[in-house]
């Protein structure tokens, strides 16, 4: 459970967290020639390149969205994941952006996959560097949402349930950048209702 106070105050348990780095792969090949990629220094960083034609597999992050998402009361809309990593666990509605996708718009589509209702986006909240032990790191963009009207949420697939939450009784959540989303939302509407 958060303690409660102001946006500023708001702090979830403390959990260790270790970052370790991602061992690349040695099964990748040149995507031009064929040949079996060798680990090579560019840039001043391991990198799996092409000795033949110069082709560097440059492990990129990839890039996901976090929604913050109210309902009319005021609350949060947060599922229970149904699915690893997190199972069983409380997080806010968000996801992979496909390669051909605004992010905006992955963040909406995330919000109508996993808690089945229609948001209209209101603002960007942040972006956020997520490191990862075993993958690939994340680029996390956060935005703030509102349920449409007579929208219902309910579980999607990758939910066992969905419930909305009053700032003061938030349960613990499942990612790190989903506590700091939630933190920079809790923040913004703070100062919007101060002016």
């Amino acid at each position: 459970m958060w303690t409660r106070g102001p946006a500023a105050e708001y702090k979830q348990p403390a959990r260790t967290y270790r970052i370790v780095s991602v061992s690349m792969p040695a099964s990748h090949f040149c995507l031009n020639c064929g040949i079996p990629l060798q680990t090579q220094t560019r840039e001043g960083r391991e990198v799996e390149g092409c000795k033949r034609c110069g082709f560097v597999l440059w492990h990129d992050p990839k890039v996901v969205t976090v929604v913050v998402v109210e309902n009319d009361s005021g609350e949060l809309v947060l599922g229970r994941r149904g699915i690893d990593p997190g199972y069983g666990r409380w997080c806010l509605p968000g996801g992979f952006v496909n390669d051909d996708e605004d992010p905006a718009e992955a963040a909406a589509r995330e919000c109508w996959e996993e808690v089945r209702a229609q948001v209209d986006i209101t603002r960007l909240l942040n972006v956020y560097h997520v490191a990862k032990e075993d993958a690939p790191s994340l680029i996390a963009i956060a935005y703030s949402a509102r349920l449409r009207e007579g929208e219902i949420p309910q579980a999607g697939e990758e939910m066992l349930e969905v419930a909305a939450f009053g700032t003061d009784v938030l349960p613990e959540l499942a990612f790190p950048s989903h506590f700091q989303a939630l933190r920079d939302y809790l923040t913004a509407r703070e100062e919007t209702q101060q002016r």
